[in-house]
């Protein structure tokens, strides 16, 4: 198992980490552009971390819709399979 292999099974194993590293790096990613533009007020932070939430929420619904489907079409195959 290469280093590739046991990363993706690491994060399939335990989503939430996965899902905490993505809100980390897009939260970090909001701020430096913020900063960068010269709009990092005390208020910012706020709206940064709101943003982070809305979008991770979002990540967070997706993969978790994905993986159902990819059990269900599992379980579809092994019963098609069987007959």
């Amino acid at each position: 198992m290469n280093l590739m292999e046991k990363k993706k099974s690491f994060f399939e194993r335990h989503p939430y980490v996965c899902y905490a590293l993505y809100a980390g790096l897009l939260f970090a990613f909001n701020l430096f552009l913020r900063w960068w533009s010269g709009e990092l007020d005390a208020d910012e932070y706020l709206m940064s971390a709101i943003n982070t939430l809305i979008l991770t929420a979002g990540f967070v619904w997706g993969d978790r819709y994905r993986r159902k489907n990819l059990v269900n079409k599992k379980k579809i195959g092994e019963l098609l399979n069987n007959k």
